[in-house]
């Protein structure tokens, strides 16, 4: 059975559920730090309880922009870079699940199209943007109500993951 969620939005500028590293890291993004992304170097990590998984083919990187230009959101495909399975583990006053950590990048044609993006925006003034990450899961439980995900973003290979949110605790909403 697959479940569609969309997971995270991030709009530059401030939301009340995001780090609050994240969001001065994000406040003073502007055009210029848009147009200046390599999307060779631009990353998502999704990290996901066990025995949940990623649907692989329904990952995308969102960008929402908003300039004198262009009102839209942007979908580009994401490709699976690596997976790797993080072991449970069990401490004095809290224990963690098993979890599953996806990372991904732009596809080929994804790149293409940021660019494209890029160089649509050079001539506007001034511009918004935002970022999110979409994905279906797969292999749910018919009895799990909810799992805990956490999502990463990285803009510049010289620079860490970024946390969008961390372990937050998602209502699964079943496609009938």
């Amino acid at each position: 059975m697959k479940v569609f969620s969309f997971l995270m939005v991030f709009v530059v500028g401030g939301c009340a559920s995001i780090p609050l590293t994240t969001m001065m890291k994000f406040s003073t993004f502007q055009k210029s730090d848009f147009i200046s992304l390599e999307p060779e170097d631009i990353k998502a990590r999704l990290i996901i309880d066990q025995p949940v998984e990623i649907d692989i083919e329904k990952v995308n990187l969102g960008v929402e922009v908003e300039s004198q230009q262009v009102n839209r959101v942007y979908k580009f495909p994401l490709s699976l870079l690596e997976t790797r399975a993080i072991p449970a583990k069990e401490g004095w006053l809290a224990s963690d699940e098993a979890k599953t950590e996806y990372t991904f990048e732009l596809n080929e044609e994804s790149v293409i199209n940021f660019h494209d993006v890029q160089q649509l925006l050079k001539n506007d003034t001034e511009g918004k943007f935002g970022f999110s990450v979409d994905t279906g899961f797969e292999n749910v439980p018919p009895d799990l109500e909810k799992i805990n995900l956490s999502i990463l973003l990285k803009l510049d290979s010289t620079e860490d993951f970024v946390p969008i949110f961390e372990d937050a605790t998602l209502d699964i909403k079943r496609d009938d």
